[in-house]
């Protein structure tokens, strides 16, 4: 018996920690600003209250996670980790060191059948001693461990992006970023006091793409200066303008908290959110002009009603918003409607034999985006994707300086994303009535590997999560530094 069938219903098991609070660079007006949790994090908020429970040890709090989707019937081979709490990047480098190493232990631990750590606590430790602890644990995640970490999501700034920044969280095993722009406007950014400009959000996705990274856009309607028809236009120009493009975004509708600046604005008249109904409609032209490549992986914070002074209060907006699109004959081409798991179409989910391969180019600076797809042939149901980045190369001083922390990825291109959906199945198992473990991953990635080829690369890097190493070894790749690397 499985509970809460959709926690694995991507392929993956998602487990969240926070970090402990810590001051943070920025000073939006719209941040929730609670003394005893990190920056922007409530403590009603559900992965928030864990946290906070169990006083940030990111070791117990993986631990507990992986022991209660267990406990709840779902494989937990696969583990996609996402770490919160603000700006990651302003944390001590110390500390995140031993945030990331306790988080292996705790997955490493469960194999050994260990059920404590055995750190001491980052403050008394070298960071060279740290970094030699991690990648040990690191190791024995990838070759042993049997809840392997395949993904490491961080969150961040675009200010905090460099190429300093990026070697750090490479060792650490991260593989995804998610950057707060919430505006591509200057004006609201600056009314906002969001601390950065849109070129700088540039400029940071521009680092990320080039040394292979997913980027998970923030995006903020109802935010004060703007209007509906604002946003909705603010959302194409995401999609448009070559400097932004993102993998994946997460719109978070702008909501008064009390321990929010913004919450005297509204007090005052300052501010007052455009009505429910204007944001229903701009959120229903938000999804249909979403394109084929990105994901849209939350539409809302998990943050209670009685926690919302005023803005959106619908808690499964998601659902009402599909309600209405259904009614109007309109459809979501993003990826999350249109993955497996969550496709209301008639194809059978186990039935790979009616897929088909699709490749979809698209430009951004700095390089060219192709994303490979098996889908149905109406394209209503995608099966696996791979995301394929062919970099342009110039020579700025920032790649300059990527390039001399992490020489094996220069004149490479790019497997920046290898995902098959559906019900996750454990590693090395079979499943006939699921879609992973068919062989869908072996051809995306020929096929990238072909198109990289014939456009003249010698070689091409994985930005590869610890414990998915072992997969691209299989297909001739070899880990380079924080890459696996194939000579083509």
């Amino acid at each position: 018996m499985r509970k809460a069938n959709i926690r694995t219903l991507s392929g993956v098991a998602i487990v969240t920690s926070l970090t402990k609070p810590h001051p943070c660079p920025g000073n939006c007006i719209y941040c929730p600003d609670e003394i005893k949790m990190p920056k922007s994090y409530l403590a009603t908020e559900p992965a928030a209250a864990r946290a906070l429970a169990l006083k940030f040890d990111p070791y117990r709090q993986m631990q507990k996670r992986i022991e209660m989707l267990a406990r709840s019937g779902h494989p937990t081979d696969k583990i996609e980790y996402i770490v919160k709490g603000g700006t990651w990047n302003a944390y001590p480098l110390k500390y995140q060191y031993w945030f990331v190493l306790e988080s292996f232990k705790a997955c490493n631990n469960l194999s050994r059948k260990k059920k404590t750590s055995t750190t001491q606590q980052y403050n008394n430790i070298t960071i060279e001693k740290l970094k030699k602890q991690l990648k040990i644990e690191q190791n024995y995640n990838d070759k042993h461990a049997k809840h392997k970490i395949i993904g490491l999501t961080l969150e961040t700034r675009p200010d905090a992006i460099t190429a300093k920044t990026i070697y750090d969280m490479r060792i650490q095993g991260c593989t995804r970023i998610e950057l707060g722009l919430q505006a591509p406007d200057d004006k609201i950014l600056k009314l906002i006091r969001r601390g950065h400009t849109v070129e700088q959000f540039k400029k940071a996705i521009l680092l990320l793409r080039q040394t292979g990274f997913k980027v998970d856009l923030h995006f903020m309607p109802d935010l004060p200066g703007t209007t509906a028809n604002h946003d909705v236009e603010m959302y194409k120009l995401l999609f448009s303008d070559p400097g932004f493009k993102p993998d994946m975004v997460k719109i978070y509708p702008c909501t008064v908290i009390k321990t929010a600046k913004l919450y005297n604005w509204y007090k005052s008249g300052k501010y007052k959110p455009y009505s429910d109904k204007k944001l229903f409609e701009a959120l229903i032209e938000i999804k249909t002009n979403t394109p084929r490549y990105c994901r849209i992986s939350r539409l809302i914070r998990d943050i209670p009603t009685t926690d919302i002074k005023a803005g959106n209060l619908v808690t499964n907006l998601r659902e009402e918003l599909k309600k209405e699109m259904d009614k109007r004959g309109l459809k979501c081409r993003c990826l999350r409607c249109r993955e497996v798991g969550h496709s209301t179409t008639t194809l059978q989910h186990n039935n790979t034999s009616a897929t088909h391969l699709f490749v979809d180019e698209y430009e951004t600076v700095g390089g060219d985006e192709y994303f490979i797809s098996f889908e149905d042939k109406k394209r209503q149901t995608v099966f696996g994707f791979l995301r394929l980045r062919l970099p342009n190369f110039d020579n700025s001083a920032d790649l300059d300086n990527l390039y001399k922390l992490m020489p094996e990825i220069k004149d490479c291109a790019f497997i920046r994303e290898l995902h098959v959906y559906g019900q996750l199945v454990g590693i090395g198992k079979q499943d006939n009535k699921a879609t992973q473990h068919k062989g869908m991953g072996k051809k995306l990635v020929s096929r990238a590997e072909k198109i990289a080829k014939k456009a003249g690369f010698t070689k091409i890097a994985v930005i590869s999560g610890v414990g998915v190493r072992n997969y691209y070894r299989k297909l001739g790749y070899k880990k380079q530094g924080t890459y696996m690397v194939k000579k083509i």
